[in-house]
Order: structure tokens, then C-alpha cells, then sequence
């Protein structure tokens, strides 16, 4: 009965990491699936006997791609995009539209590309007079590695967003972060970009 058990423990543990989303799942156990659905209780036959299970998803969750990871609330998924053969684009962005754009670089040095990303993300605004002031800033990983950039902050009224376009590389290649944060900003969001730099790990 003990082998029983750790075949659902393991069975359970499996799902629970690949969990991305809310929904239905099954789960299988020597043949016979039985439909399962988060922090929802569910009754499994082992042995002919009858063990109760739950499938739960852990509040923080841990994203890889390569040898990139970092960690992310449950609630908020990361999205991948590759731009083209040279741009792969990862979007960590919560409802509020707070969060992280990370692209990694083959062939291309991206901190060649800072001041235009900055730009880029904050042109429109400064278009509808907003004043946009410029900061140098440098993010330093776990590991010890730095990414150096600009600090940027646009305002108008009581309205205003804070940016950070940092990068790392070399002409073959590399990493560019931008984050991007409105003045009006959620407890939760703070908390998502501030454990994303905590956890940061590049290939």
C-alpha cells in the first residue's frame, strides 16, 4: 500500500509542476484516469481501495527557457514569442499592465539597442506632453552579473511610469530587460518585478 501511495504522490507532484493555468486535468494511475481539478478534493482507487487527493498549484512557480529561469506568481504567466531567427521576446505582464518584457539576443548586441527601446517606450508619451526624465541605472543579478541601462520616468500630472531598459551582451548576443511600472501601482505587481530580479538567472 505504501508503493500505492507514492505512485499517486509522485503522479500529483508531476501535474502540479506543468501546471500553468486553472482548468481540468487528469490524472492516471495504472491504467485508470480520474478527472481532477485544482484545490478541489477527488476520490482515487488504489489497490481497490479508495485514497483521497487534491492537486494544488504553488504561489510561486518557477519559468525556463534554456538556461534562463526566474520566478513568477501563479497568477500571472509568462508568454514567449520568437520575433524572428535572432529575437526570442518573453512577457511577464500582470492586468494592470505592469511587468517585463525579456528578449534574448542571438547575432546582435542588445545594449546597442537601449536608447532606442527607450524611446520606443516612451516617445508616445512625451508626443502627448508628458516630461520624461533620463537616469543611468545598472541591475545586479544573483549571480553576480550586471545589467546596465537607463532609468526613465515620464509624468504628467498625477499620472506617471517608471521604466527600466537594462542589457547585457556582445556582438553575439545577449539580453535586454525592460520593466515598466505606473505610479498607481499594486502591491502584487511590485512584489512580481521585484522577486523576477531576485531570481533572474541568465544562460
Amino acid at each position: 500500500m505504501r508503493t500505492s501511495f507514492r505512485i499517486v504522490a509522485a503522479a500529483i507532484l508531476a501535474l502540479v509542476g506543468g501546471a500553468a493555468m486553472a482548468g481540468g486535468y487528469v490524472l492516471t494511475i495504472g491504467g485508470k484516469s480520474t478527472e481532477l481539478d485544482l484545490d478541489k478534493d477527488a476520490t482515487v482507487v488504489v489497490d481497490g481501495k479508495p485514497v483521497s487527493v487534491r492537486l494544488q498549484r504553488k504561489a510561486q512557480q518557477v519559468f525556463i527557457d534554456g538556461g534562463l529561469s526566474f520566478e513568477h506568481p501563479a497568477t500571472v504567466q509568462p508568454s514567449t514569442t520568437d520575433i524572428n531567427d535572432q529575437i526570442r521576446q518573453i512577457m511577464l505582464v500582470s492586468a494592470n499592465g505592469n511587468g517585463v518584457i525579456l528578449q534574448r539576443y542571438e547575432g546582435l548586441d542588445p545594449t546597442s539597442l537601449i536608447d532606442l527601446m527607450v524611446k520606443e517606450t516612451t516617445d508616445e508619451e512625451v508626443a502627448a506632453g508628458y516630461q520624461r526624465k533620463i537616469v543611468p541605472v545598472t541591475r545586479l543579478l544573483a549571480d553576480g552579473r550586471e545589467l546596465v541601462g537607463k532609468q526613465v520616468r515620464t509624468e504628467s500630472g498625477d499620472e506617471s511610469w517608471d521604466r527600466t531598459v537594462v542589457a547585457r551582451g556582445d556582438r553575439k548576443g545577449g539580453y535586454l530587460v525592460i520593466t515598466m511600472m505606473e505610479e498607481d501601482r499594486a502591491a502584487l505587481d511590485v512584489a512580481l518585478i521585484e522577486r523576477f530580479w531576485k531570481t533572474l538567472k541568465l544562460d
